[in-house]
């Protein structure tokens, strides 16, 4: 007996048998026997080995039945996995392999891992460092294979004898080796913050990422040895104190590495920040040749820092290396007045907010510093001082309240070498209309896709903006536009009682300068059919057989799945009864599904169109309907090959939903086609009177 078979009567008994249960202890005679059987069922899942899913099942269905932490692990597990497969295509120089692993299917496990494991968006958080790994890893795969080809048009010059070429290249090869080594750097950081906040093991990865800088790095000691000459730094400093006001003084050399001095100008740089370098004051290492001094104003230095790197910057032409020294440093805060603000005084969404003013700091002007400029606290854009003065425009973003408000000018600065006493203005916002649309499709008993978008009257989309979905006046989920002011998704409807829903997207507008909006329909959803009534008579004769029959059924049922889930993986989903839906209904649900599958092509997003064109298939041959989350997609394959004209079709569908649903390879453009039309033959060869009368029988 299979287990479709047995579940059939399991569902079967319990209807008959729980209502006489729940009579005898007071429940009313009105309780649906349906949702009595159904709480059965879910403290019958109660239980681990009921409660894990196949190794099929895809993550995107997760909901909260399942356990997270088993999730977390698998999804963590797939991340790490593709996280060594590219460095290790990293090492073996398959460069657009290495950045295939970390593609589209890394992203969306990444954001299912960070939802599941609660991202807090640190730095030590286990899914900022798998975004950081794999950014890194991304980053020395471009820049590896930039290294690659430089390499060669440098060994090409130097077999020209174009001395000067080969030297400009090997200034470009010294770049990109020290970018390599510091991504490196970064990724084996991340792969070690991942090991410490989980339990998988990257030292693998790790040793990869490190095999690959060393080879950089051997290759980048040959070229200098034949082009550079290495220099140090001999520095002194005079006065540690660092501020706008009293600077930090340092003199010092630049010789090469055997102790003669270097030749021509000099350029030297604090923090990156290049300064302006003088001779020495007084006597200091009399007769040694390029001997400097300079003063170092720093406006943003972090007040907590002890130490500052100068670094000696070569001319391109020079065959010299550069060089860096760290420094101690004792930094000290100006504060700096903002004066003279004006600022447009009425906006709209989108219009430019003119604003000017000065800056200054001990009497005298401030260069190069960015005005953070702000309406009641929301930051909307920065303009840059220079030699005391700012001017410039910045756009009204939605988020400032309409109304009357307060423009401020700031400096972004907190705990740093500088900060300043901000000015203000009054500002008045205007507010604007907005066009709110929606549509629900029916694709399930219990479940509609929602599709719509958020844009102003003049139709310019709006991101980023809050969207409450209602069912039946009852809020459902809130949602985010995306960055083209569009929503997608789907929504639980629960148990309906009656033909219709009523679905509302709205949007209030609160702490912005939009208009609120609203949109509605009625949603006509299948109908899942009527359980039979059974006259209480019945049910008093016939309980105590049944009761029996319910337990012995259901132990062995239940010892049946511990054996066939121990291999399995987390829970992601609980199926529900069986029911057998009108197939008009049906029919219905199959073209939605497959007009999606249309739009989600042309959109560009071959995966999510393959998945949802094989739901549209599985809908049309009744195994959607008949055994809701049981059969894996090789099961379906070998059940209903033989229900279509030629099963080479059914197949070749079932293999592209398989890469797309479980490899890190995206399906392309034309596999997804082929796919989407596949599924369009199959579903108009489907009998839906046969599929959905068998999934009747079988419930």
């Amino acid at each position: 007996m299979n287990q479709v078979v047995v579940r059939a009567l399991v569902l079967a008994l319990l209807a008959c048998s729980l209502p006489l249960a729940a009579t005898a202890a007071g429940a009313p005679a009105g309780e649906s026997s349906q949702s009595i059987a159904g709480d059965a069922l879910a403290s019958a899942n109660d239980d681990p080995a009921a409660n894990e899913t196949p190794p099929h099942q895809n993550p995107d269905e997760y909901d909260e039945a399942g356990d997270d932490e088993e999730l977390e692990s698998w999804l963590s597990d797939q991340l790490s996995d593709q996280l060594g497969d590219s460095s290790v295509a990293l090492s073996e120089g398959q460069y657009e392999q290495a950045r295939e692993h970390l593609g589209d299917d890394y992203d969306e496990r990444l954001e299912q891992y960070a939802e599941v494991s609660g991202d807090t968006g640190d730095e030590d958080d286990s899914a900022e460092a798998y975004r950081n790994a794999s950014e890194s890893q991304e980053r020395m795969a471009d820049t590896i294979e930039e290294y690659d080809e430089t390499r060669a048009e440098y060994e090409e010059a130097l077999q020209e004898g174009d001395q000067e070429r080969a030297h400009d290249l090997a200034r470009e090869l010294e770049a990109l080796s020290n970018e390599i080594d510091e991504a490196g750097e970064d990724a084996v950081t991340s792969y070690e913050t991942i090991d410490n906040e989980t339990d998988e093991d990257h030292s693998d990865s790790a040793a990869s990422v490190n095999e690959s800088r060393s080879e950089i790095e051997s290759e980048q000691t040959a070229v200098r040895d034949e082009q550079f000459v290495e220099t140090e730094l001999d520095l002194e400093v005079v006065d540690e104190t660092a501020s706008l006001e009293d600077p930090m003084v340092v003199r010092g050399a630049v010789r090469t590495a055997d102790g003669e001095p270097i030749e021509g100008d000099l350029e030297i740089r604090v923090e990156d920040e290049p300064v302006a370098v003088g001779e020495p004051s007084g006597d200091w290492w009399a007769g040694d040749e390029n001997e400097f001094e300079f003063e170092y104003r720093p406006t943003d230095l972090a007040l907590d820092e002890e130490t500052v790197t100068v670094e000696y910057v070569p001319d391109g032409d020079t065959n010299y290396l550069g060089a860096e020294q760290e420094v101690e440093v004792t930094p000290e805060q100006t504060t700096a007045t903002i004066d003279d603000l004006t600022a447009t005084d009425e906006v709209a969404y989108g219009d430019p907010l003119s604003v000017s003013g000065t800056v200054t700091a001990a009497g005298e002007p401030v260069d190069d510093v960015p005005v953070a400029i702000t309406v009641d606290g929301e930051l909307i854009g920065t303009v840059n001082a220079s030699e005391g003065n700012f001017e410039g425009e910045v756009e009204t973003p939605a988020n400032v309240s309409a109304g009357e408000g307060t423009v401020t000018a700031s400096l972004p600065y907190e705990d740093r070498t500088l900060t300043a006493t901000p000015a203000e203005a009054p500002i008045s916002v205007a507010e604007t209309e907005t066009e709110l649309t929606a549509t629900a499709t029916a694709i399930g008993d219990e479940e509609v896709a929602i599709d719509g978008s958020l844009a102003t009257a003049d139709g310019e989309p709006l991101d980023n903006q809050t969207l409450e979905i209602q069912v039946d006046g009852v809020a459902a989920e809130t949602v985010e536009t995306d960055e083209d002011g569009g929503i997608a998704g789907t929504v639980d409807t629960g148990s309906v009682d009656g033909d219709e829903v009523t679905v509302a997207v709205s949007y209030d507008g609160a702490g912005s300068n939009m208009a609120a909006a609203e949109a509605e329909e009625t949603v006509t959803m299948p109908d899942g059919g009527d359980s039979l009534p059974v006259p209480q008579s019945a049910i008093v004769g016939i309980g105590a057989l049944l009761g029996i029959g319910v337990l012995g059924l259901a132990g062995w049922w239940r010892r049946r799945s511990r054996r066939d889930d121990l291999d399995r993986a987390p829970s992601i989903a609980v199926g529900g009864p069986t029911r057998g839906p009108d197939p008009a209904m049906t029919q219905d649900r199959i073209d939605a599904l497959l007009d999606r599958a249309a739009e989600q092509l042309a959109d560009g997003r071959t995966d999510t169109a393959v998945r949802t064109a094989h739901a549209a298939v599985r809908h049309a041959y009744g195994s959607a309907v008949g055994r809701p989350g049981a059969a894996t997609h090789w099961e379906f394959y070998r059940e209903h090959a033989d229900d279509t004209a030629d099963g080479v079709p059914l197949r070749e569908l079932v293999e592209t939903y398989e890469q797309a649903a479980f490899t890190p390879d995206q399906v392309t453009e034309e596999q997804a086609e082929r796919a989407v039309e596949t599924a369009e033959r199959l579903c108009e060869e489907a009998d839906l009177e046969a599929t959905t009368g068998s999934a009747s029988a079988a419930a």
